[in-house]
């Protein structure tokens, strides 16, 4: 090109892959540009407020054990609120009720005697926990593959607990009844259901992309902005308007006709599934606490209902209650026929009465709601459909937040490798941490980074018994190298760490290359959280090593042990910055 261009990166589309890429891209110093052609960010997860009710654009969850969306959102400034975990069936005698006892011991009785299921059904659920919590993410989408409905069957599920909790349970989060879905999907959805919640935030699952329209820098996103063409060379798009931008690299973000054609056909093979929800403005709870009710009888239009306010109370206006109700697919009727429809078949599960008084808010159709026929992958590859042009969206991954995390990260590693940015875009691990803490310092974040990235910081930060001897210690930065022994006489282990992912004022990553665990993965992170005030936290990543070795380090780095050095972290950071040397 004869002029420089405008921008290093355009990002086309504001849904969860484009905005993570973005913030990525721009944390990564690049910048960048955002396209979104609707009025607003988030794509399929979206938000709106009607007659004082908030109400998600179909029914959607957020899960908290996704790893890499955990690492990327701020969990706690979204407010999450958590579904009771279990569901309440409708048999069509009555409700019964099957629950998590692992995490709600007390009902366990409840759950034995739930006419859901047979007691090996249960054992049987115990069982598969086990089978898919244990593993690696990685291992779990290796697995043979299979469908959801044949995995079931292989487990020996009951006819009947297949029909009046499994099959409407996944149904709703599938979008479709015949379970077709990948068995990695069911697994790795189980997985998430057993480690963590389902929850949404409290001012609505919109307010999740809007957390990452706010990191980026003001100006970033233009909302009303349709691209219908992409330079052959890569290097600019054309609006539907008729501006021309240019920019060194470009990522279309999400499925669309111009990623459609680009990728020569990728997406138009592939099948979509809807599903509508129908909102309620209702004078009571139907239901009286935030569960999922299922219509387990395997007939009718609703698979399942809830009662959003009684998730979270700031859904409905005070005094009301709004009641969600979920229909797989697009029925072929009008919005009043389906109305009646619906009304008819959840005033058997409560009192005709009592659903009379409901009002209709909104019926949403939402034709592309989960892409079908996906990759089942936890880590995604960013396809270059022409020079310096790269695919994002969860229909490279898996149909979820968290693939579109996934993704939307692959695609701004591949842009900044190729442009050479000046920080690397951090690779955030598929799994949950092995050990977690936070904690706060009154300080601003500044000094607090100062003394962390400082030289002599991890001497300072060692116990006074650890007998840690320093042999090499770079200056903080990608690639550095801090070398040292720790541990008292013939337990005296050597430990190498080489840095990685280094953003100044921010955080940083070491990863163990020489040392007694079989791997390491640490994450340093710092941030403001108010005037004068830092929080710092720390994620790490382990394995132990096989046999005796294995033995030490599980008694060296055991939870409680980590637990004392990072509460002596803590303190000895507040001491440190308290009387600087």
């Amino acid at each position: 090109m004869d002029n420089p261009p405008d921008l290093d990166v355009i990002v086309v589309g504001a849904g969860i892959a484009g905005l993570t890429a973005a913030v990525m891209l721009t944390d990564a110093g690049l910048r960048v540009h955002v396209l979104e052609r609707d009025d607003a960010p988030g794509g399929r997860i979206r938000s709106d407020v009607v007659d004082g009710f908030t109400i998600d654009r179909g029914f959607q969850v957020y899960l908290t054990a996704y790893p890499r969306s955990g690492q990327l959102l701020d969990l706690e400034a979204l407010e999450l609120r958590r579904f009771e975990p279990g569901a309440m069936i409708w048999t069509g005698d009555g409700f019964t009720t099957v629950r998590d006892p692992l995490r709600r011991p007390r009902t366990l009785r409840e759950s034995i005697r739930s006419s859901a299921g047979s007691l090996l059904d249960k054992a049987r659920m115990l069982a598969l926990r086990v089978t898919v919590t244990r593993p690696t993410l990685e291992a779990l989408f290796h697995r043979q593959e299979t469908t959801t409905r044949e995995a079931l069957q292989q487990r020996r599920f009951s006819s009947t607990f297949q029909r009046r909790f499994l099959r409407p349970y996944l149904s709703g989060i599938f979008l479709e009844r015949e379970l077709q879905t990948s068995s990695r999907m069911f697994e790795f959805v189980f997985r998430m259901f057993a480690q963590g919640d389902g929850a949404v935030p409290a001012a609505g699952m919109g307010a999740i992309p809007e957390q990452l329209v706010h990191r980026l820098p003001a100006g970033t996103l233009e909302t009303g902005a349709e691209v219908v063409d992409v330079s052959t060379d890569g290097l600019g798009v054309t609006l539907v308007d008729g501006r021309r931008l240019t920019a060194r690299s470009v990522v279309l973000a999400g499925a669309s006709p111009l990623a459609d054609q680009l990728s020569g056909g990728r997406e138009t093979a592939r099948a979509w599934r809807a599903g509508t929800t129908l909102s309620y403005d209702a004078p009571h709870s139907p239901v009286g606490e935030g569960i999922l009710v299922l219509n387990g009888t395997g007939d009718g239009l609703v698979n399942h209902l809830v009662c959003m306010s009684d998730v979270t109370p700031s859904y409905a206006p005070p005094g009301r209650a709004l009641v969600s109700v979920t229909v797989i697919g697009e029925p072929p009727v009008d919005d009043e026929a389906l109305d009646r429809a619906c009304r008819e078949e959840v005033s058997a599960w409560f009192t005709p009465r009592a659903v009379s008084e409901w009002r209709l808010l909104r019926v949403d159709r939402i034709r592309k709601a989960l892409p079908a026929d996906v990759p089942m992958t936890a880590t995604p590859d960013a396809p270059e459909v022409l020079p310096n042009v790269f695919l994002a969206g969860d229909y490279l991954a898996m149909p979820s937040i968290e693939g579109a995390v996934s993704s939307g990260l692959a695609a701004a590693r591949a842009v900044a490798e190729r442009l050479g940015a000046g920080a690397a875009v951090p690779e955030l691990p598929a799994s949950r941490p092995s050990f977690e803490r936070r904690f706060t310092v009154d300080a601003p974040v500044a000094v607090v980074a100062a003394f962390h990235e400082g030289p002599d910081a991890l001497a300072r930060l060692q116990p006074p018994l650890s007998g840690a001897r320093f042999l090499r210690v770079d200056p903080l930065g990608d690639a550095s190298i801090t070398d040292f022994e720790l541990g008292p006489g013939p337990l005296r282990l050597r430990w190498t760490a080489r840095h990685q992912d280094v953003r100044p004022g921010r955080g940083f990553t070491d990863v163990m290359v020489r040392g007694p665990m079989r791997s390491w993965v640490h994450r340093h992170e710092y941030r403001a959280i108010g005037p004068g005030m830092a929080e710092v936290s720390d994620r790490i990543w382990f394995q132990h090593p096989h046999g005796p070795r294995g033995i030490l380090t599980r008694l060296m780095f055991s939870p409680f042990a980590l637990y004392v050095l990072f509460r002596f972290r803590a303190s000895a950071t507040r001491r440190a910055i308290k009387s600087p040397r």
